[in-house]
């Protein structure tokens, strides 16, 4: 009996002893290795040393692939072969074995370890830049350049045209971002979250943008209609302002006076008749006439002041323009269809009063000897009449006295100096033929008493005499 329990006792510790040397060997083996179930960085890592864990990790890294994700959600990846990836030994893996307690194996060895951990990476700057370079989203063609929301024409305004937003990448931003995730051993890099893409300076909501088109849009916002009568109109409105918008020395949007002055001088031009007549003759010739002071002649700087201050006013409807000469119509033919028309070459005269003749008489016009021709080619108006008038010439140096002093019944002058006119002359006896030629005026049209007394009731100042 004794003997049995001897044995027994050498069995058992001999069995002690062996467990004590097997414990122990399994802690001086995970000094070294793993434990079983240990994952590091998704790897299966049980049993291996840290060199055939930096071996595994250094192979991973070869296979290493980052995708790049899109505005659009396509993809692009740049490999490790591409930039010259290569993993680095920065000693963490063998800090991480170190940290293992090997003396509790026993209870390890039941419970999964997975660790994440920090893997150093090297790559080839050169390289990776022409990655980046070649990828399909950084060539030019494939992509939109952002731009910034500007101010737009309509047909009488602006508007805001909004910001494109494009998809071009800023390659700066792009090179850091990846650069950081390959470093961080990242798998996958949204382009958009990470702020790589270039992005307008200005939106449409700017508020500085809002503010100068809602300027601008004040300043062209007058809409005014001037009528220069038979159909003829002119419009000032926004499509015509806008190429009047300039900006002054602090850069503030303003109308541009001289835009102003400038329209109203072609309008002057287009529409001012004074000097611009063409007549049909009684006897149906065509006479251009470019004397005399009867017709349209704009007050081009009351009208520029004027249409200036309706432009800043933004005024809606008619402008009237102001002028400083005016015809009795405001039609084409400014002349109407009643009017004085005298023949020099013929020694005539008619009178119509609303397209009826009403006289047609001979004359005696200004003396062609004496050199006091009766102006022609132009058209004049009546600048009043007189009855019972003494008419005086031009007074002589040498004697003080009146040229010559001739009572007449009718007086009706025209001429911008008032010495020419119409009016009787009861000492002649004949009118017409060539007597103006020898025995003519001193530049007034002689008229016999019955027609100049018809033409003094229907004429009123104003009334064209046209001279040709």
């Amino acid at each position: 009996m004794k003997k049995k329990k001897k044995v027994l006792l050498i069995i058992a510790g001999v069995l002690f002893v062996l467990m004590i040397g097997a414990y122990t060997a399994n802690v001086l083996h995970f000094r070294t290795h793993f434990y079983s179930g240990t994952m590091i960085n998704g790897m299966d890592s049980t049993e291996m040393t840290a060199d055939e864990v930096k071996e595994q990790l250094a192979e991973e890294t070869q296979n290493y692939v980052l995708t790049l994700v899109k505005m659009d959600g396509t993809t692009e990846t740049i490999s490790a072969s591409q930039i010259g990836l290569a993993f680095e030994d920065n000693q963490e893996v063998d800090e991480h074995l170190q940290e293992q307690n090997s003396w509790l194996w026993i209870i390890e060895m039941f419970r999964d370890k997975e660790h994440e951990l920090q893997i150093a990476v090297s790559y080839d700057e050169t390289m990776l830049e022409a990655a980046i370079d070649g990828l399909a989203c950084m060539q030019e063609g494939n992509y939109t350049a952002p731009q910034d929301a500007t101010i737009g024409d309509t047909e009488n305004g602006y508007t805001i045209v909004p910001e494109v937003e494009g998809n071009q990448l800023d390659r700066s931003t792009l090179l850091e971002a990846v650069k950081q995730a390959v470093s961080s051993g990242e798998t996958e890099l949204n382009l958009s979250d990470s702020g790589c893409y270039l992005k307008p300076s200005v939106y449409q909501d700017d508020e500085a943008l809002n503010t100068r088109v809602n300027n601008l849009n004040q300043l062209v916002a007058a809409n005014l209609t001037m009528d220069f009568g038979s159909g003829r109109t002119e419009t000032v409105n926004g499509a015509l302002l806008k190429t009047w918008v300039t900006q002054d020395e602090s850069g503030n949007d303003i109308i541009d006076s001289s835009k102003i002055t400038e329209y109203v001088s072609s309008l002057a031009d287009k529409y001012n008749t004074v000097g611009n007549h063409t007549f049909r003759t009684t006897g149906g010739s065509t006479e251009t006439l470019n004397a005399g002071d009867y017709g349209w002649v704009m007050d081009e700087a009351t009208t520029a002041q004027n249409l200036s201050d309706a432009i800043a006013a933004g005024t809606q409807g008619a402008f009237e323009v102001t002028y400083t000469n005016s015809a009795r119509s405001r039609e084409t033919n400014d002349i109407g269809n009643s009017y004085v028309e005298i023949s020099i070459d013929q020694q005539t005269m008619w009178c119509y009063v609303d397209g009826q003749l009403l006289v047609e008489t001979p004359v005696v016009t200004g003396c062609v000897q004496n050199g006091t021709e009766t102006p022609r080619g132009g058209v004049w108006k009546v600048k009043g009449k007189r009855t019972d008038y003494t008419m005086r010439g031009a007074i002589n140096p040498d004697t003080g006295e009146p040229s010559y002093l001739q009572f007449v019944n009718y007086w009706i002058p025209y001429s911008e100096d008032m010495t020419i006119g119409l009016h009787d002359l009861t000492s002649r006896s004949a009118f017409g033929g060539n007597i103006y030629i020898t025995n003519g005026s001193h530049g007034c049209v002689n008229t016999p008493l019955d027609a100049v007394r018809q033409i003094f009731e229907v004429v009123s100042y104003g009334f064209p005499v046209i001279v040709y």
